[in-house]
């Protein structure tokens, strides 16, 4: 009955698929109602952004499972920054970290830039081809490969893995979905496996050299190097190719927008900050307080569950005015958007993410006069991520 009430409950109905195309009429009730809500599994959630700004990065909340919590598919994943809090976090964030400063993704984002350069002069004009595969997942993968300094090869099998995986960190994933995640890790990890197999015998100057030497002095295990590349390899092309996709879909739904963006660079920041706010490809993230907690007048004993809504706060009215409202002209510095996470666990990719989107739109609006979409786009939303799986589209070539 527990599951069952978990997935209709009546202000997040997890398992509802109107709420999973559409939850925004949800949040907004239960951010008025009930900001701080209790749900039958014992979950408090958290769904306003001032809230989530204040709480979701205190040092007391964990992203380490208590006991009381199973051990899913994602603990293939244990010995990455996923699996630690500061400092022993801190220590492996440092590690990959100054392979993705500003500077240096300027560099791996060359190989998404020539990605999207060849996929656009494959097409023939007016032909339909899957803009998420060709514009999103595969430069975006193209970038991170670059930045490890490892094959690109075929990144469909990636895409599938990930999106198998992340269906298990729905609130009410089930056995066969823990199933489903725990083989598509076993093939990110053989692929993994391959992989330091290649640089061993190919060694070069990039993130997964470093990785191999750290391992060489003692500084991390064979496991952890492994488990570090499965983290970075499999997940370079899957979040940031929501975001590409997102703003595809966008650009093709509202030409206007379109035309703006191609004609006036000065409103591309802040038009890639509305997309990114709008269309977060990780919806949630969930803690656990290391000792009691009150918010907003809600305790909360330590080592309970906490499920932050990045999605949610993204839409606070209080924060965004008009907030279903893609605004060309909403300062970006007016308020930070969740979409890649808060703290310090905030997306260990943001810098490449960003920076790709920007290369691949920037190739997309100077050789692009016009997107259209050639059918529905088809998701893979659960209440905690969101996926393309189709995004037909076809496009108008700019004359030069």
């Amino acid at each position: 009955m527990e599951a069952a009430a978990i997935a209709q409950d009546e202000y997040l109905p997890w398992g509802d698929a109107n709420y999973r195309k559409n939850p925004y009429p949800w949040y907004a009730r239960v951010r008025v109602e009930h900001p701080v809500y209790k749900m039958a599994d014992g979950t408090y959630v958290v769904s306003r952004y001032d809230d989530i700004m204040k709480f979701g990065k205190l040092p007391i909340m964990s992203i380490v499972d208590p006991e009381w919590v199973p051990k899913g598919p994602w603990a293939a994943l244990s010995k990455t920054v996923l699996g630690f809090d500061p400092p022993a976090h801190t220590a492996l964030r440092r590690r990959t970290n100054r392979w993705f400063t500003p500077k240096l993704v300027q560099e791996w984002v060359k190989a998404a830039e020539s990605a999207v350069n060849e996929a656009l002069d494959r097409l023939q004009p007016g032909a339909v081809f899957e803009a998420n595969l060709e514009l999103g997942v595969i430069p975006t993968h193209a970038a991170m490969c670059s930045a490890l300094q490892l094959q690109t090869d075929n990144v469909e099998p990636v895409h599938a893995a990930m999106l198998k995986a992340m269906a298990a960190l729905s609130a009410i994933a089930d056995k066969e979905d823990d199933q489903r995640a725990a083989e598509a890790f076993k093939y990110l990890r053989s692929r993994s496996v391959e992989l330091v197999a290649y640089k061993r015998q190919n060694p070069g100057d990039g993130l997964a050299d470093a990785l191999l030497e750290a391992e060489k002095s003692g500084e991390m295990t064979e496991d952890e190097v492994i488990q570090t590349i499965s983290l970075f390899w499999g997940s370079g092309g899957h979040n940031p190719s929501f975001f590409v996709g997102a703003g595809i879909e966008y650009f093709a739904r509202h030409p206007e927008i379109y035309e703006l963006y191609r004609k006036q660079p000065e409103s591309r920041a802040g038009i890639q900050n509305e997309i990114l706010r709008l269309n977060p490809p990780e919806l949630s993230f969930v803690r656990y307080p290391t000792e009691d907690v009150e918010i907003r007048g809600t305790h909360i004993k330590a080592g309970e569950r906490v499920r932050f809504l990045l999605d949610a706060a993204n839409r606070d009215p209080e924060v965004f005015p008009e907030p279903d409202k893609l605004d060309p002209s909403r300062p970006p510095e007016a308020a930070q958007n969740l979409s890649f996470g808060i703290g310090p666990h905030a997306c260990a990719g943001q810098v490449i993410s960003r920076a790709g989107a920007d290369t691949i739109f920037r190739v997309i609006s100077d050789r692009v006069e016009r997107i259209e979409l050639a059918g529905e786009p088809t998701y893979d939303v659960t209440d905690r991520s969101r996926a393309y799986v189709a995004l037909p589209a076809k496009v108008s070539h700019a004359a030069h």
